[in-house]
């Protein structure tokens, strides 16, 4: 079990600095860079959203 969780922890560590080396060859340091900032933003907006609607989901009474 514990070994599951280390593999879902450091796939995407090693995943996102090679995608963004990958980002960066193919369209430039600068707009790799900013694209890539783009869509973690994104994403963790969206993780934030999710986290709120499962707790107001959770709060509101039966």
């Amino acid at each position: 079990m514990a070994a599951a969780l280390n593999v879902g922890g450091y796939v995407p560590a090693g995943l996102l600095p090679v995608s963004a080396g990958y980002l960066s060859d193919a369209i430039g340091l600068t707009d790799g860079a900013t694209v890539f900032a783009v869509v973690l933003t994104a994403l963790a907006v969206i993780g934030g959203l999710v986290v709120l609607a499962s707790r107001r989901r959770v709060a509101e009474p039966v």
